[in-house]
């Protein structure tokens, strides 16, 4: 029985040297630690953004954790809502398996790319020839998923507007280039079958090759629609 109430007070007095020679211990996790953390999570969040990125967090200072022992950073999203360019995350300080800490942080994003602009004046209704077009890296956080990055977007397009010189370009100043003109004389094809035939007609609307239009068979006086299919030349849509 007095074994058994020595080792007990024991017990009682080591846990309260534990606890008094912890109670004025802590831990400091630098500034540098919690930027480090929180940018490699947004930069593998937004890695399927094909340029390049810049996280800024918004948190001056170091967090001071009570307690000794080594601790651990993990970013999480925050339910908070988010957009492209402020990603709000929740941060958790750990020791071990217990979460000692949360704090909310935001992370501020730039982007950038390579874009084409103009090198010149572009008017409207001229073709993007390679001399018009340059590739620039530019900030496109404002403009995201409405620029090109590449000449071969442009193949079979026009300015649809005037693009002034350095003028980022974006798909909404080009259109297709037309293989159908309002008003034109059309060869109208006809396939029914093995059966086929073709006719003269006249376009009654504009339209790229694709493009569906209603075409004036110029002996019948009948409106068809067809779909065009090359310059001056449509089908017959059943």
């Amino acid at each position: 029985m007095r074994k058994i109430l020595f080792y007990t007070t024991l017990m009682i007095i080591w846990m309260l040297c534990l606890t008094v020679s912890e109670s004025g211990a802590y831990v400091m996790v630098k500034e540098a630690e919690i930027h480090a953390a929180v940018e490699a999570y947004v930069h593998q969040a937004l890695a399927d953004f094909p340029g390049e990125i810049e996280v800024t967090v918004r948190h001056r200072g170091g967090l001071r954790v009570e307690g000794v022992g080594a601790v651990k950073l993990r970013v999480r999203a925050s339910k908070d809502r988010s957009h492209a360019r402020s990603i709000p995350v929740m941060i958790e300080v750990r020791r071990g398996p217990v979460v000692l800490r949360e704090y909310p942080l935001t992370a501020t994003v730039r982007y950038f790319d390579n874009v084409l602009v103009a090198a010149r004046p572009i008017m409207r209704g001229d073709t993007f020839e390679a001399d018009v077009v340059s590739v620039e890296r530019r900030e496109v956080t404002t403009v995201l998923g409405r620029y090109l990055t590449d000449l071969s977007e442009l193949k079979d397009r026009r300015a649809r507007m005037r693009i002034g010189f350095g003028r980022l370009i974006g798909e909404r100043y080009t259109e297709r280039i037309p293989a159908v003109n309002r008003g034109e004389m059309v060869r109208i094809r006809v396939d029914v079958g093995s059966v086929k035939a073709t006719t003269m007609g006249i376009a009654k609307a504009t339209g790229a090759v694709g493009d569906h239009i209603v075409v004036q068979n110029t002996s019948s006086r009948e409106k068809l629609l067809a779909k065009i299919v090359g310059p001056g030349t449509v089908q017959v849509v059943f």
